[in-house]
């Protein structure tokens, strides 16, 4: 690996660990190695010295020599190619910038340095790139998230955008969910004279504030397509399915299963008694049998040509709720059907869709993802009958389609998108996006559940991707754990 890449590896490895830049503003050499340990204690790994402060290569050489490797320390305020060159004399890896200097991002880029040029404008943010830079700086980003979005839609995937200049506690969350990978925070953080004690509880409360969520990989059976996962309380078990490969996996304490299964289950959900495996084949419904893999057909109804059963799920009474696609992807070709149980009858209640796929039922609505349109839909229910849809939302700003999808504890929704490599809650009402997880090492995130203790648990897909891609996102098809996720304040 270069000496850049290194570089921009350890920056993006430290913003994944705590996406937040201390920004030590009017910091001296005598005072800084205590306050960047109070920093370093609560989990924050980034810290840049601007330039305007005090003797600050001094106190950039300190830090640097203090922290070596276990932080990111560099400038601030870099306007200059002399000051590129100074700073990398101190060892330091950052050189932040308050604006999009071509000369300075190349300097920086000659000398190992990571460039963080500052944009207000896209055309800003692509003559930075063009100059080299892979680290974006929007400042000020205070109330710009649908910027953020925007940008983010039509950026390269290895293109960081970081928030900096009036991110508070409350907003970070949002900022994150627009697509920024994290924020630079300065007096909220540091003001001169503050003592490192001081620093360490205003650290803290960041930290508080952000409730960051561990992603962890809890197994990879490899599965083609992971789908239709479920949290059985009895066993503490995820129980879901791969119907390219016609398997069940089941994933609980010390347990690691798969099962061969005679029909391909696209999607599954639990009985009324919170025990009985129901699946949904490709013209109707059936319980599994998890001793033998066999799966008991119960209910069927004759679908369109060349149509399919696709997703599924229950509402708080037992009935059953299917999406069925056409195989080609046409559009219009999708249908909802209801059952009020297992035993059928299935009956068509909305037509005109085009991939039906996650769905959460309240008394009063059926929510719906349609992938091939992008929408969110939700439908006013009464029992098994079905209203007007209206839109939710339409997530074409944002990279990736949606897929699986699930009520929250809370009433929040959260949706699993497809090529996007992250999970998103979404307000029911308003279709704000509230917040997005990414889910490292993958890339096709394709369905989810919550478990009894409010943690989200994520499947993922290999499909569709080539060796070089499935290289680069080795995690692909595995099971993992999202926990806390917690609605931000």
């Amino acid at each position: 690996m270069s000496e850049q890449r290194f570089g921009e590896a350890r920056f993006r490895a430290a913003l994944q660990e705590r996406p937040l830049i201390a920004i030590l503003r009017g910091i001296g050499p005598d005072e800084a190695v205590d306050v960047v340990q109070a920093l370093y204690d609560e989990g924050i790994r980034i810290a840049e010295v601007p330039l305007n402060s005090p003797w600050p290569f001094e106190t950039i050489g300190r830090l640097v020599r203090r922290f070596g490797e276990r932080m990111v320390i560099g400038a601030g305020t870099v306007t200059t190619v002399v000051q590129v060159r100074e700073l990398a004399a101190t060892g330091a890896l950052l050189s932040v910038s308050p604006n999009t200097d071509a000369a300075v991002i190349a300097e920086a880029l000659a000398l190992g340095l990571v460039p963080l040029p500052g944009y207000q404008t896209p055309t800003e943010a692509f003559a930075a790139m063009a100059a080299g830079a892979r680290q974006l700086k929007l400042f000020p980003a205070a109330g710009r998230e649908a910027d953020i979005a925007a940008l983010r839609a039509v950026l390269p995937k290895d293109v960081t955008v970081i928030a900096v200049g009036g991110v508070t506690p409350q907003t970070l969350a949002a900022q994150l969910a627009a697509g920024a990978a994290g924020a630079g925070v300065g007096s909220d953080l540091y003001k001169p004279g503050m003592s490192a004690e001081a620093v360490r509880e205003r650290a803290r409360a960041w930290v508080r504030a952000r409730a960051l969520p561990e992603v962890e990989l809890s197994w990879n059976p490899q599965c083609q397509i992971g789908e239709g996962p479920v949290w059985r309380a009895r066993d503490r078990t995820v129980h879901w399915v791969d119907p390219v490969r016609s398997k069940l996996m089941s994933c609980g304490e010390g347990m690691q299963r798969e099962l061969a299964l005679d029909t391909p289950i696209s999607a599954l959900t639990l009985g009324l008694d919170g025990q009985q495996l129901i699946g949904c084949f490709e013209t109707g419904i059936g319980l599994v049998d998890e001793a033998s893999g066999r799966v008991s057909q119960r209910a069927t109804i004759p679908l369109d040509p060349g149509c399919r059963f696709n997703d599924m799920s229950r509402d708080a009474d037992g009935g059953l709720w299917l999406g069925a696609m056409h195989k080609g992807l046409l559009a219009g070709r999708g249908a909802l059907y209801h059952a009020p149980s297992a035993d059928g009858p299935l009956r068509r209640v909305a037509g005109g869709l085009g991939v039906p796929n996650g769905m959460a039922v309240t008394p009063e609505r059926l929510y719906l993802i349609d992938t091939l349109s992008r929408h969110l839909l939700a439908y006013p229910r009464s029992g098994g009958q079905l209203g007007e849809p209206q839109i939710v939302t339409d997530f074409l700003d944002l990279a990736g389609k949606p897929d699986g999808m699930a009520l929250a504890p809370d009433g929040g929704l959260w949706v699993a998108m497809w090529g996007g490599g992250c999970v998103l809650r979404v307000d029911a009402r308003s279709g704000a996006i509230e917040q997005r997880i990414e889910i490292h090492g993958t890339h096709h995130v394709s369905s989810l559940c919550f478990d009894d203790e409010g943690a989200l648990w994520v499947t993922t897909s290999r499909m569709r991707q080539s060796a070089s891609q499935l290289a680069a996102a080795p995690r692909s098809g595995g099971l993992f754990r999202i926990k806390p996720v917690l609605r931000n304040a």
